[in-house]
């Protein structure tokens, strides 16, 4: 992925958006933790500039606004992710007449600037903390509200709750490695066929870019991505892919897919047996999220003993795509 554009900039009410100067990301810091009490604000802040000497944290998204005086009244964080993905964070502007102006401006010229270094999808996950504001300040600025993540967990030793009928089919699990790998990806892209979880996102990537994703997201081992098998029946495939959450005692499914004709025959629930089978001997909870318009999906993992921790807001904004042309 190419650079930051260090050039990029624009204005708007007499405030020039561009990205932070190194020897302004202080100041910048302060306006973007303007909300948390001062004592708490003033050590947040070198702790992260800290973070940042040591390589622990990337600044070089940090988008300004300045005013003519050269006073920062804004300030917005963007990251970019694997897989031509980037987050994006509300932005933070100090309160004045242009103030909404000024903040739908400063998510423009972010999404401006990451399509411009070929970006693919951008996207923000807002909690209840952020409030209704922040939600404006993104739609505004071209980051449209798409759905609700539900996270869930549950704990690794508790008994999977009986089913209504016992299941006559199960898959066969194998880990992923070199011999399989073609197998395996073929059957992760047939598992995102009608997918109810951010349908939004079908073609916007292509496979490889999806895989590097996924590889990203926590500590990768090949070990806890698993493809399952169904016997005497090729088109019949899951995708399991598990990670170890980081700073907590917990594995995150990270995705699990099914292909299209695995789906509706219980299968779902045997893939999610077998995941809590397998992160038991590592931790002791199972962390997972999904779109609350995915009805099957949340009703499979309430059913399974998972209960709601938290819920975010979705936004999220394609780049450089025709949303005419076929993935």
């Amino acid at each position: 992925m190419g650079s930051v554009g260090a050039g990029s900039s624009m204005k708007v009410f007499g405030a020039e958006i561009v990205l932070c100067p190194v020897e302004a990301r202080a100041e910048a810091l302060e306006v973007l933790y303007r909300r948390m009490p001062q004592a708490f604000r003033k050590h947040l802040i070198a702790e992260v500039l800290a973070d940042e000497q040591r390589g622990e944290v990337d600044l070089a998204g940090l988008w300004v606004a300045r005013i003519r005086s050269g006073r920062i009244v804004g300030a917005m964080m963007t990251q970019a992710m694997p897989g031509r993905s980037a987050a994006v964070w509300p932005p933070e502007v100090s309160p004045s007449w242009r103030r909404n102006a000024i903040a739908s401006a400063m998510v423009r010229q972010a999404i401006d600037d990451l399509a411009s270094r070929g970006f693919r999808l951008v996207q923000a996950a807002l909690d209840e903390s952020a409030g209704d504001q922040a939600g404006r300040d993104l739609a505004r600025g071209g980051l449209p509200r798409v759905t609700e993540l539900l996270y869930l967990s549950r704990e690794t030793a508790a008994p999977l709750p009986k089913p209504d009928r016992p299941l006559a089919l199960d898959f066969e699990w194998w880990p992923f490695e070199a011999s399989i790998e073609d197998e395996f990806r073929a059957a992760m892209q047939a598992s995102y066929e009608g997918s109810l979880d951010m349908p939004e996102l079908e073609g916007a990537r292509g496979l490889d870019e999806i895989v590097e994703g996924h590889r990203a997201a926590g500590l990768f081992v090949a070990d806890r991505w698993r493809l399952g098998r169904l016997p005497g029946e090729p088109s019949a495939r899951a995708v399991l892919l598990m990670t170890a959450v980081q700073a907590r005692d917990a594995w995150e499914v990270v995705y699990l897919g099914l292909s299209p004709s695995a789906r509706g025959r219980g299968l779902g629930r045997a893939a999610i047996d077998y995941a809590l089978r397998f992160a038991r001997q590592h931790a002791p909870v199972l962390e997972l999220a999904v779109d609350l318009r995915n009805t099957p999906a949340v009703h499979l993992y309430q059913s399974t003993g998972f209960v709601p921790r938290l819920r975010r807001t979705v936004h999220l904004t394609l780049l450089g795509t025709n949303p005419s042309e076929k993935p």
